[in-house]
């Protein structure tokens, strides 16, 4: 039980502070989209938080929380190191990563794949997980709004299907 309010705690605080950004409302969103079924895991042992396969730029899959509370789509920093992402450039606003507060550092991404759902041309911000209370889970990002907004989201806990449609 101990590990599973640890593992909410600390998703909840990602999501309220280190990937939320004043933007735009399209800000980072993908410039396209293509839609499909995605199978999930929940997270052992009480199925705390729902499990994806991602590929980003044709590399992975990884493992990323679906956060449907964190504003933008974020990766571990090692992962950016290791996957080599291009820092974007400009000014983008002012976000809260623990424990200190900066500039958030975001990163262009060209395609971001969900399972077989796939987009091309959006952002992520690089956050240091190594630094949170996982509670042990072995995730590397989390999946966003900026991503999650260009679908209709459908999740069927029974199936463990993620539907990501037109809307």
């Amino acid at each position: 039980m101990r590990r599973f309010a640890t593992l909410s705690i600390v998703i909840a605080f990602v999501a309220w502070s280190a990937c939320t950004m004043p933007m735009s409302g399209d800000f980072g969103t993908p410039t396209s989209t293509t839609p499909g079924e995605v199978p999930f895991q929940l997270a052992a042992p009480n199925d705390a938080a729902i499990l994806v396969p991602v590929k980003i730029n044709g590399r992975g899959p990884f493992t990323f929380v679906l956060d449907t509370g964190a504003t933008f789509t974020c990766i571990d920093q090692k992962l950016v190191d290791q996957l080599k992402l291009p820092e974007s450039r400009g000014q983008f606003g002012v976000g809260v990563l623990m424990p200190t507060e900066g500039n958030i550092k975001l990163v262009d991404i060209d395609t971001f794949e969900v399972g077989n759902v796939k987009a091309t041309q959006m952002k992520a911000c690089a956050i240091e997980f190594s630094r949170l209370q996982t509670g042990g889970l072995d995730a590397r990002g989390l999946v966003g709004l900026n991503f999650l907004k260009s679908f209709h989201v459908n999740i069927d806990f029974k199936k463990k299907v993620l539907r990501l449609e037109k809307p």
